[in-house]
C-alpha cells in the first residue's frame, strides 16, 4: 500500500507483521484470523501483504521486534507543533543511516528499528524531563503499532550496534565500583536478571484476576535481594509488571501497574526475602585467587533459561487427503483417542508408501524417525496395528519391519533384504537407553547406523568392512521409517545430552499425548474405509521409472519423481530456514542441535502433506498451506521437546537430580508436599544430596517452602512455583 511504501523492503519480507486494535487505551496485537496475536509466538505472525489486507478490520497493522532488530521508542519527543525535543534529536541523529525511523500512531513519538542487540545489562525504560518523555529499547518480546509515516528521510536499516551501545551507556551508565569476583551458587545472577527470570516463568492472566496477579507479583519483585542488600526500586518492579503484562489478556493499563507497585510494596505481608546465591568478594589486584574460588576448575557454563510449556497440541490441523482419514479413522477405532498418536501413525504409514518414490529439489526425501509418547495403558499400540493393517491390505507386506532392534548388524541386514521398511517399535524408551551403553557395541552402535541410514536415503551406503568382502553389505536407496512408542517419563529419562547434540533425537518428531484420556465406545468395524484403501494402494503400486530395472535389485528409490513447491511454498520454507539457522547461532548446544534439524523436518512434512492428496491422479505440489501446517505442527514439536530437555536433560548429575526433584514437585502443582512425602518419592537420592538440591531450588527460586507443626513437631513443606 501506498502509505506503507517509506518501509524499509527488508521488513516486509520478513514474516513479523501482526494487526493491532486500541481496547482501553491499550494496543492489542492480532492475528489475521481475528484472534489475539502475541509479540513472543512466532506462529501468531504473519506476511506484511495478508496484514495489509485485512487493515482496514483493525486500527492498524503491527510488527513484532525480533532478532536481528532492536527497536528504540522516543515517547512525548514531539511537541503539538511536531518539533523534535532536543533529547530526542542528539539521539536520531545518532542513528541517521542506520534506523528506519517514523511517526508513532499518536503523533507525539519516534519509533526507530536497526539491526542490532541491546547490550548485557542495559534497561529497558528510562525517564527523559518531565511528563511522558521517556525512551524505550527492546530486541524481543515488544510488538510496535506501525504507520509508515517515515521522518526525515529515515526510510533505511543499517547496523546500528556501536551506535546502539553508546546510546545505552549514555542511559544506563555503570557505576564505578572496585573489581569483584563472582562466586556462583547454582544459577542465579544479579538481582535484576534475578528478577526478569522469576517474571518470565509467571503466566499471564485474564480478566477477573488481573489487579490480584499484579499485586501479588509487585510483593514477590519487592521481596528480591540483592547481594549487598540493595533492592528493587519501584521503577524497576514497574518496569517488569510491564514486561508480565504483555502476556495479560486483556493487559492492565500502565496507571493500574504503577498503583500495584506501590501497593505491593506497602500493603500486605511480603514474602520471605529472595535472597541471592553469589558471594561478592573485592578483589586485590595483586592477588590470583581464580583458583582457590573455583578448586581448580574453570566457571561451569551457566544453565538453559527455565522455558515454557508450548501448550496443547494443535489438534485443530486439519490435513486433507490419505492422512486427515487416517487420524479421523484411528480416532473413530480406538478405546482411548489420542490427537497426538494418531497423528504420528498417519505420518509414518505416509512417510513409508511413498518411500523412493519422490524428492524435491533439493534431493530431500519422506523417510521420518517418529516417537509416539502416552502413559502405560493408555492406547499406544492402537495406531501400530492400524499400520501393519493398511499396508498388508494394500499389497505392500513386506514393508511391515520387525519390531525389535538386536544390533545394527540386525537393521542392516533387515534392509538389504527389503530396502523400504516400517519398523515399529514398542517401548523404544529402553532402545534408547540401551544405545548409551559403550559396554555392548553392538546396540551402542545402532545410534550410529540409525543416523548413517536417516542420511543415506538417496544414495547407495556400504555397510561395516569386514576382512571377508562377502559380509560388505550395500544398501541401494534404504528408506528405514521408524515409529517407536513409550511412556513418557520413561523416554524422556533415558534421553542424554549426548544424544541430544549427537543429532539422532534431534532427528526424531516426538509426538507426546502427556495424560490419560476418557475411553470411548469405538466403531467395530475391521474392513477398512474404501478411500484410505484407495490413497495407500495408488502409492505402493505407484511406478516412477521405465523400462525392465526390476532384475537390477536396484529399482527402489532409484527413480523418484519431483514433488515441486509452489512459489509462495517456497519462500515460506526458505523464510522459515533462514530464521532458524540466525536463531541456532546464539542458543546452547543442545538447543543449537535440536533447532538445526527442524528446517529439515518441516520440509518433509510439507512433502507428505502434500504428497496426502494424491490419489493415482493429478500430480501433487507442495503449496502454501502444506507449509504454513507443517511449520505450524513442526514448531509444537521442536518446543516440547526443548520444553522436555529442559526439564530432564541436565550437564551433571547434580542438575539431573534437582530436575527430578522439581517434577516430583510438578506433579501436583499449587499443593504443598511435606517433607516426609518428598523423601519417599524420591528414594533413589541420600538425605545430604536431598538437602542440597532443595537448598539450590529454593535459591534459585523455582520452589518454595514453610515451615509446619506435625504432630507437635516442628517440619517443612515445598511446592513447585507456577
Amino acid at each position: 500500500m501506498d502509505k506503507y511504501s517509506g518501509i524499509p523492503q527488508e521488513l516486509k519480507d520478513r514474516r513479523i507483521w501482526m494487526l493491532w486494535l486500541n481496547e482501553q487505551g491499550t494496543k492489542i496485537p492480532y492475528r489475521t484470523g481475528g484472534t489475539r496475536g502475541s509479540s513472543t509466538d512466532p506462529t501468531a505472525w504473519t506476511t506484511f501483504e495478508s496484514v495489509c489486507r485485512q487493515e482496514d478490520l483493525y486500527a492498524g497493522i503491527a510488527i513484532a521486534i525480533t532478532h536481528p532488530y532492536t527497536g528504540i521508542d522516543l515517547d512525548g519527543c514531539l511537541d503539538s507543533h511536531g518539533l523534535l525535543a532536543d533529547w530526542a534529536a542528539a539521539i536520531v541523529e545518532e542513528f541517521r543511516g542506520l534506523a528506519y525511523c517514523e511517526v508513532s500512531p499518536s503523533g507525539t513519538g519516534l519509533k526507530l528499528i536497526t539491526r542490532a542487540r541491546k547490550p548485557d545489562g542495559a534497561k529497558c525504560v528510562t525517564k527523559m524531563g518531565e511528563g511522558k518523555c521517556q525512551v524505550e529499547i527492546y530486541d524481543k518480546g515488544r510488538f510496535w503499532a506501525m504507520t509508515g509515516r517515515v521522518w526525515s528521510g529515515m526510510d533505511s536499516i543499517g547496523d546500528g550496534s556501536e551506535a546502539l551501545r553508546r546510546l545505552c551507556e549514555r542511559l544506563w551508565p555503570a557505576a564505578e565500583a572496585k573489581p569483584v569476583q563472582m562466586v556462583r551458587i547454582g544459577s542465579v545472577s544479579d538481582l535484576a536478571d534475578r528478577a526478569r527470570q522469576y517474571v518470565e516463568r509467571v503466566p499471564g492472566e485474564v480478566r477477573g484476576n488481573l489487579r490480584n496477579a499484579a499485586f501479588k507479583l509487585a510483593g514477590n519483585l519487592h521481596a528480591f535481594v540483592g547481594d549487598s542488600g540493595e533492592r528493587l526500586s519501584d521503577a524497576d518492579v514497574e518496569e517488569l509488571l510491564t514486561e508480565w503484562n504483555q502476556r495479560n489478556s486483556p493487559p492492565l493499563r500502565q496507571d493500574e501497574l504503577a498503583e500495584a507497585t506501590v501497593n505491593g510494596r506497602k500493603n500486605g505481608t511480603l514474602p520471605a526475602d529472595k535472597v541471592p546465591g553469589v558471594i561478592r568478594i573485592e578483589q586485590d589486584s595483586e592477588v590470583d585467587i581464580s583458583g582457590i574460588l573455583s578448586g581448580g576448575q574453570s566457571e561451569p557454563e551457566p544453565e538453559r533459561e527455565k522455558l515454557a510449556d508450548p501448550g496443547a497440541f494443535p489438534a485443530d490441523l486439519q490435513i486433507p487427503g490419505l492422512i486427515g482419514e487416517l487420524i479421523d479413522w484411528n480416532l473413530r477405532t480406538a478405546h482411548y483417542p489420542l490427537p497426538e498418536l494418531a497423528m504420528a501413525g498417519a505420518l509414518a504409514l505416509m512417510s513409508t508408501i511413498t518411500g523412493g518414490k519422490v524428492e524435491n529439489a533439493e534431493h530431500s526425501r519422506t523417510n521420518l524417525y517418529i516417537v509416539g509418547l502416552a502413559p502405560s495403558g493408555g492406547g499406544k499400540d492402537h495406531s501400530r496395528r492400524l499400520n501393519r493393517q493398511i499396508l498388508r491390505e494394500s499389497g505392500a507386506p513386506e514393508m511391515v519391519g520387525p519390531e525389535r532392534f538386536g544390533s545394527h548388524a540386525g537393521i542392516v541386514s533387515a534392509l538389504d533384504a527389503q530396502w523400504c521398511q516400517l519398523f515399529q517399535i514398542d517401548e523404544i524408551a529402553h532402545l534408547v537407553m540401551a544405545m548409551q551403553h559403550k559396554s555392548a557395541p553392538h546396540l551402542a552402535n545402532i545410534s550410529s547406523i540409525l543416523m548413517q541410514v536417516y542420511s543415506s536415503v538417496g544414495e547407495i551406503f556400504t555397510a561395516d568392512a569386514y576382512g571377508d568382502r562377502a559380509k560388505v553389505k550395500q544398501l541401494h536407496y534404504p528408506h528405514a521409517v521408524i515409529y517407536g512408542s513409550a511412556v513418557p517419563e520413561g523416554f524422556w529419562e533415558a534421553v542424554s545430552e549426548e544424544n541430544l547434540k549427537g543429532g539422532l533425537i534431534g532427528r526424531t518428531l516426538v509426538f507426546e499425548s502427556p495424560k490419560y484420556v476418557a475411553r470411548q465406545k469405538p466403531e467395530r468395524s475391521r474392513e477398512l474405509p474404501a478411500s484410505i484403501l484407495t490413497h495407500s494402494r495408488a502409492w505402493v503400486q505407484l511406478k516412477t521409472h521405465g523400462g525392465n530395472l526390476e532384475a537390477s535389485g536396484v529399482s527402489g528409490g532409484a527413480h523418484p519423481k519431483m514433488l515441486h513447491w509452489s512459489p509462495e511454498a517456497e519462500q515460506r520454507l526458505d523464510s522459515h530456514g533462514d530464521r532458524i539457522s540466525d536463531r541456532r547461532i546464539e542458543e546452547d548446544p543442545v538447543t543449537a542441535a535440536i533447532w538445526s534439524r527442524a528446517s529439515e523436518k518441516t520440509n518433509k512434512i510439507a512433502m507428505l502433506f502434500a504428497c496426502s492428496r494424491f490419489d493415482g491422479g493429478e500430480w501433487p505440489q507442495i503449496e502454501l498451506e502444506d507449509a504454513e501446517r507443517a511449520i505450524r505442527l513442526n514448531n509444537w514439536l521442536t518446543r516440547k521437546m526443548l520444553w522436555q530437555a529442559d526439564r530432564h536433560v541436565s550437564q551433571s548429575d547434580f542438575h539431573r537430580n534437582c530436575n527430578y526433584v522439581l517434577r516430583k514437585l510438578q506433579e501436583t502443582p499449587g499443593q504443598w508436599m511435606a517433607l516426609g512425602d518428598l523423601t519417599r518419592k524420591t528414594r533413589r537420592l541420600n538425605p545430604r544430596d536431598r538437602r542440597d538440591i532443595l537448598q539450590h531450588l529454593l535459591t534459585e527460586g523455582t520452589i518454595e517452602a514453610e515451615d509446619v507443626a506435625s504432630g507437635g513437631r516442628p517440619g517443612q513443606r515445598f511446592r513447585a512455583k507456577s
